[in-house]
Parts: C-alpha cells; sequence; structure tokens
C-alpha cells in the first residue's frame, strides 16, 4: 500500500539536537555588554565624555537561524568556551571580573508575541513591556502572576522600580548580573494600533525607535543587560534608530553550520528517549559515514540550523519506519532532493515571494544573480532609495552568510530552491538562475570568489544557444566557423548553468601518509564523454590552469558530429591588455590535451572550439585580427607564438566590438569600473543600477 506524502516524509521531534560552534558569536555580544558595562557611567550622564551610543547586540535574521536558541543558551556558552575562544577576552582583571560575573548571571527570557496591552496605562508600550517581563519572572518561579493594577502600582512605571521587583521575583542580589533576552521583536509589526508611540513632525511612527528607547532607560540600571533577536519586518536597518545618536546596534552574524559543524551536531544529539542511541548511529552505515551525512545536509540545507534540525527529524522519521539506514551519500541525498520532501522541509520557513509585482521580480532577479555569481555586499549598501540590501534578503525569506562583521553573501538553501522553482510567473532568467543555484555544489558557494564576468558571458550563451529567434551572436559563430555552423541549433531548451566538480579538480591519492594532486592522462577524454551532457553550458567550480572557465558540447544532426566548445573569459579591468602569450596559454591547455586525448578516437566525428571572449586586446592582437573577430582552423599558424592549432580544433578570437555585442559596452564599463582594484567586488562597486539593468539586457536576450 502506498503512502501519502506526510506519511513519508513526517516531521515529528525524534531526537534531542544539542547546540553547536557560536563561538565567534559568543565572543561578540561578550564584547559587546563589557561595551555597555564599562560605559554605564556615561550613559547614566555620570561621567564628562558623554560620546558612548548604548551597544544592544542584536540578531535580525530568518526563522530557523538560531536566534532563540542562540540566546537561551549563551550563558552555557559562555562556560564552555570562557577556556578557549573567548579566554583572550579576559586579558585584565576588569574584563576578567566582568566575565566570571557574566557567567553567573540570571537570565529572564521574554517573548513579545505575548506582548498585550494592559490596564490602567492600556495603550503604553513602556508599561506594556515592563509588566511582561513581571509576569515571565513569576512565571519562572512559580508564582502567582501580579495583577495587572498591582504591578502598575508597585513598579511605578520606573525602571529603578521595575529592577528592583525583578531582582526580588528571582531572588537575586544587586551585585549579580540580570541578563534579559527579548524575542520575537518582530511581534511590534502588528502592535501600531494598539499602542500609543511617539509621533515625528509628518506624523509617522516607528515602534521600534520608542522600545529601545525603553531598552535605553533600563540599561541605565546598575548590572543589567539586554540582547535583542527576532525577524521583522518593520525594523529595518533604514529607520533611525539603526544609526541614531542613542542606540546603536550591533549584529550578531549566527552564521550557518560549518560540515565540521554539523558532525559534531549528529555524534552528539542522542534520540529523545533512547540516550544511548546517536542520531549518526540510526542514519549512517558501515558505507555511509558521518562526515558524507554532514556534506548532504550541507548541500541540502546550506547549514541554516533550523533547516537541518527538521531534516535530520524527516530522515530519521524515514529511516525508523523503513527499518534501515542509509547505504551511500547519493541515496540520502536522493531523498533531500525529493520535492515532497523539499517542501515540508521548508514549509515552516519559506516566505510567499509575490512574482507579480515587477519591482519585487526585480529585486528577486538581483538576488538570485548575487548568490549564484557570489557579489558580497556591505552592511549598509541600499538596494533602491528604499531599502537595504539587508532588508531586501531578510523580507524575500532569504539568509544572509556574514564573510565578516559588516560584509555578506546572500544565501539561499537548496531546499528553498526547489519550493521557489513553482512560483507562478517566474521569467525565463529567473528559472535559469534557480536551476543553476540548485546545480551549484554547495562548497562552491562558501569557497569561491566573485564570478560574476563567467557567470554573465555562461547565461548569454545559454540564451544564445536556446533562442528560437533570430540572434546576431550565433550567426557570427556561424560565420566563423563551418563546424559550429553544422550544430544542431537552437538547442531543445534553455537549460540551467551547470557547475561541474569533474574538469581540473584533483583526485587524492595517497602516498607515504601525504595527499597529492593528480591528474590521469585520460582525464579530458573521461569527462568530455561521460560529464558532459550534449545542450548544457558547464562552469568548472574552481577557477585553475587546467580548463577554460565555460564548456559545452554540441551535435551535428545529421552525421552525429560533435563540438566541443570552451570559453576563455579573459576580462582586463587595467591598463594591462590581453596579449598572444595569454590567448596561446588558454589554447595550450585545453585545446592541445582535448585533441591528444579525445579527438584523436575519432577524428571524423570530433572537433573542438575554443572561444577567447576578452575585455582589452593588446594592440598587436588587435592589429592582426583586423578589428573583426577571427577563427584560426587547424593547421593554420600564429607564427609570433610559434603556435599550431591542433587538428580539428579552431580558436575563435572575438573583437572588442563583438564582445560589445555578447555584453553590452554599459555593462562592461561597470565590471571595469567595479574589478579595476579587487578580484573580488563588493554589490557597491557594481551598484544596484548595474545589476538591474544586467538583468534587463538578459531579459531582452529570451
Amino acid at each position: 500500500m502506498m503512502r501519502s506524502l506526510g506519511e513519508r516524509w513526517a516531521t515529528d521531534n525524534t531526537f534531542k539536537p544539542v547546540f553547536v560552534d557560536r563561538e565567534e558569536d559568543v565572543s561578540l555580544v561578550t564584547r559587546k555588554l563589557y561595551e555597555l558595562h564599562k560605559n554605564r557611567k556615561q550613559l547614566k550622564g555620570q561621567s564628562s565624555s558623554l560620546n558612548y551610543r548604548l551597544t544592544v547586540p542584536f540578531a535580525p535574521h530568518m526563522f530557523g537561524s538560531g536566534k532563540t536558541t542562540f540566546c537561551v543558551n549563551y550563558l552555557e556558552l559562555i562556560r564552555r568556551f570562557s577556556e578557549t575562544s573567548i579566554a583572550s577576552f579576559a586579558s585584565n582583571s576588569s574584563k576578567k571580573e566582568f566575565l566570571d560575573k557574566l557567567k553567573t548571571s540570571n537570565l529572564l527570557y521574554v517573548d513579545l508575541r505575548v506582548l498585550e496591552q494592559t490596564d490602567p496605562e492600556e495603550r503604553s508600550l513602556e508599561w506594556a513591556i515592563y509588566y511582561l517581563m513581571v509576569k515571565n519572572a513569576c512565571s519562572r518561579i512559580g508564582v502567582p502572576v501580579m495583577r495587572k493594577r498591582q504591578a502598575f502600582e508597585t513598579v511605578e512605571m520606573e525602571p529603578s522600580n521595575l529592577v528592583a521587583l525583578l531582582r526580588d521575583k528571582l531572588n537575586i542580589p544587586t551585585n549579580q548580573y540580570l541578563l534579559v533576552v527579548f524575542d520575537e521583536i518582530g511581534a511590534l509589526d502588528e502592535s501600531y494600533g494598539e499602542f500609543d508611540f511617539e509621533r515625528t513632525q509628518d506624523g509617522e511612527v516607528f515602534p521600534y525607535n520608542d522600545f529601545f528607547d525603553i531598552v535605553r532607560r533600563l540599561c541605565k540600571q546598575d548590572n543589567v543587560f539586554f540582547i535583542v533577536v527576532g525577524k521583522s519586518e518593520g525594523l529595518r536597518i533604514k529607520n533611525s534608530v539603526t544609526v541614531g545618536p542613542r542606540v546603536l546596534l550591533h549584529f550578531i552574524s549566527l552564521s550557518p553550520l560549518s560540515s565540521s559543524n554539523i558532525v559534531e551536531f549528529l555524534e552528539k544529539s542522542h534520540l529523545e528517549e533512547q540516550f544511548h542511541y546517536r542520531v549518526c548511529d540510526i542514519l549512517c552505515s558501515s558505507s555511509f559515514s558521518v562526515d558524507e551525512l554532514a556534506e548532504a545536509l550541507l548541500e541540502c540545507t546550506g547549514g541554516v540550523p533550523g533547516l537541518v534540525t527538521r531534516a535530520v527529524n524527516m530522515l530519521l522519521n524515514y529511516v525508523q519506519t523503513r527499518g534501515q539506514s542509509f547505504r551511500s551519500k547519493d541515496e540520502c541525498l536522493s531523498c533531500m532532493n525529493e520535492d515532497g520532501f523539499q517542501r515540508i522541509c521548508a514549509e515552516p520557513f519559506i516566505q510567499h515571494i509575490s512574482t507579480s509585482d515587477e519591482d519585487k521580480k526585480t529585486e528577486f532577479g538581483i538576488l538570485l544573480m548575487m548568490a549564484l555569481f557570489h557579489i558580497p555586499f556591505k552592511l549598509y549598501d541600499e538596494l533602491n532609495s528604499e531599502c537595504y540590501l539587508f532588508d531586501a534578503v531578510n523580507e524575500m525569506g532569504l539568509y544572509r552568510y556574514p564573510i565578516d562583521q559588516d560584509t555578506f553573501q546572500v544565501l539561499i538553501p537548496k531546499v528553498f530552491v526547489g519550493n521557489f522553482e513553482h512560483l507562478s510567473s517566474l521569467s525565463l532568467l529567473e528559472q535559469i538562475l534557480l536551476g543553476s543555484l540548485k546545480l551549484e555544489p554547495v562548497d562552491c558557494f562558501f569557497s569561491s570568489k566573485c564570478r560574476v564576468f563567467e557567470g554573465i558571458v555562461a547565461i548569454r550563451l545559454i540564451l544564445m544557444l536556446s533562442s528560437k529567434v533570430r540572434n546576431e551572436f550565433r550567426e557570427l559563430l556561424c560565420q566563423l566557423s563551418a563546424v559550429f555552423k553544422e550544430m544542431k541549433l537552437p538547442i531543445r531548451e534553455p537549460s540551467p548553468l551547470d557547475y561541474m566538480r569533474s574538469v581540473g579538480v584533483s583526485e587524492s591519492r595517497s602516498e607515504s601518509n601525504k595527499k597529492r594532486k593528480t591528474y590521469g592522462s585520460n582525464e579530458w577524454n573521461k569527462n568530455i564523454q561521460e560529464a558532459l551532457y550534449f545542450d548544457r553550458v558547464y562552469i568548472p567550480v574552481d577557477t585553475n590552469s587546467r580548463s577554460p572557465d565555460i564548456i559545452f558540447k554540441l551535435q551535428s544532426p545529421v552525421d552525429s558530429k560533435v563540438l566541443i566548445v570552451g570559453v576563455a573569459c579573459k576580462g582586463r579591468w587595467n591598463s594591462e591588455r590581453i596579449g598572444w602569450s595569454d590567448i596561446i596559454e588558454e589554447a595550450e591547455k585545453f585545446l592541445v590535451p582535448v585533441s591528444n586525448q579525445v579527438l584523436s578516437n575519432a577524428p571524423d566525428k570530433n572537433h573542438c572550439m575554443l572561444i577567447v571572449v576578452g575585455t582589452k586586446l593588446s594592440f598587436n592582437v588587435a592589429s592582426e585580427l583586423g578589428d573583426q573577430s577571427r577563427c584560426y582552423s587547424s593547421g593554420m599558424s600564429i607564427e609570433s607564438e610559434s603556435f599550431t592549432i591542433p587538428s580539428n580544433c579552431e580558436l575563435v578570437i572575438l573583437c572588442e566590438r563583438d564582445v560589445e555585442m555578447l555584453i553590452d559596452k554599459e555593462i562592461l564599463n561597470g565590471l571595469e569600473r567595479a574589478f579595476s582594484s579587487t578580484d573580488r567586488p563588493l554589490f557597491g562597486d557594481f551598484g544596484p543600477d548595474l545589476l538591474r539593468r544586467v538583468r534587463h539586457s538578459f531579459l531582452s536576450w529570451q
């Protein structure tokens, strides 16, 4: 009997997860809490220096990023890391004393989702927050909750009275630290009509400004500290609260888990009621290691803690139901790649994205390109006049991967991609971008540098090869090469850009307990015959000296003739130009080995072409080309370099005018500005207008 989708992928909580990683986040929060401790006199106006702005650790992240778990476990984490990663923090007696007292803090957790109006000050946000803190303190120690009017008369709306009452209820002395965690701050998004907020001169209200002003007044009380977390549409970094004169929010990164973190998670987590059964013991087998399971989970979830936990629950339910562990990584990934698994795994976390609004579609397309091309952004980079990129990522329901404290990369977990692919009215471009993200190995995302130039060329090629209307660039290649003209075009459909691992990636062979890089003599033959599918454009994961930047193969409809095409993207963003030596270097690393290893096996059927897409040709190259694109066929020589084109091969060099036909001149100028001083430019170096132009140019080719 067939089981329903829900039965196959149950989400029952079957294990007790442990908390792993977060050393950097603990260190950041500890430093920021110390800043408040050290500068409290300034905050209270008791110091000659009044330059200090209140420092509040803040995590405005998406669901599942580990905000609540981090805060609830913060004190435990301090104790765990006090002898290791944050030991260097206690570099003097003052910091050591602070850290020792912080370890013994009393933590009060306050969930703002239950914030409500109270009487007699029913429209006062300050009084509602005070009462909620008192209510949580009473619940924590198991005593009856004070009536609202009784609490109001006791506290009398003074921060000092509130803190004294909380200490009394929690039975903590005045010299012991009280750490208050405000969670689910996004609840204030729904509070506009419930409380009397301060209004600007034009009548606007900003509930979060009011909220942090309340926190600021409470921070004037000795030995009280705050951490604030929660996703919010209303709290944007555009708001003056984050850049205002009185409060400074420091963002807690909450990075996705790495593969090693997930291994630790799997090895230390155990079944809910059977503590001697570790999660990894249930899911893994003699042929499927915990390291491979961690890699599979990272590939699927991007390391987002909530997604990892939910995916593990679903896999445990599945394995326990069928009574058999996974036998291989491929089998496990096959399960996680099923539509049903991805839909159910992402369900609590994913947000609805409207693709009917053109502005939203443009923003979504830009974020997809940033994720695929690995374009980092800074905290205060603007997407438009109304919105920072930092906020747009939140509002689109995506994640941020922190590169450093103020620099991020757009992270789209693959379980999300599967759901996004079913959105209505997606453009062909968005379909290609999403499909490409689904095929991109996750280790490429975490390690690869900016690939925007190669990415633009690759997607142009996809659109060029699949277009059913007249295409100038395709016609140019047909004019230059008789072999290209014989190929079956257009291809069946626009396929995703496929990141391939095999070309130029080393095999690991053990030799005297050391690993060395080796390349088999049949590598190109194996990869071209087995790894490259017809009509699909590939970009190697690793940019290296053994493969072109882009590769694909085409087939003739008549006599099964095969054309293997490599594309060398030679971006020159300064005064240095592309000379013959650069071009021959690309030809020697691709045409020569492919000719020797692949074409010689079937010289009548196999052909190879290298296309050089260069942004600035040297004067002698441009002069020999006659300012026109040119195709050098097999047997032709480039005398200045003593290089002869191998048998059944062609070398196509595009002139600058035709490169501008492939990538319009304004985009090339923008890329030159962005890459002029760094090989990993940021979003701000490109600018939103340039990325909108890139998107528009793609759409015009559909």
